[in-house]
């Protein structure tokens, strides 16, 4: 969860909900989101350091609902992009998912070949 609001992103209007003023990972924006090229063993390494935050955040439910509800990117509530995708709440184009589909459509050619 970020506490850093882009103007050019959000609506001149936005609030952040109360109850991200209690969450344990605020300022930590650095071990929810990807940074740019990430490695996938940097990003399971990452992903696992900001779940232990996760487990002992107080508002961990509210945070879990609004990225299922939001779709939003990173880890929040404890759950990354790809564990919110198998629940049923996918984002657009999550981190690593083109990697992976061009990884699968190789191995698809390779064995068609």
């Amino acid at each position: 969860m970020s506490d850093i609001q882009d103007p050019k992103v959000l609506p001149p209007d936005w609030r952040p909900p109360a109850w991200m003023a209690h969450a344990s990972c605020r300022g930590r924006t650095e071990l929810f989101f990807a940074p740019h090229a990430e490695r996938p063993q940097a990003r399971v390494q990452r992903e696992a350091r900001a779940r232990r935050i996760c487990l002992s955040c107080p508002v961990l439910v509210e945070c879990r609902n609004h990225a299922r509800g939001h779709l939003e990117y990173g880890v929040w509530g404890g759950e990354s992009e790809d564990d919110r995708a198998q629940c049923g709440s996918p984002v657009p184009t999550p981190v690593g998912g083109r990697s992976r589909r061009r990884l699968a459509q190789q191995a698809s050619r390779r064995e068609s070949a």
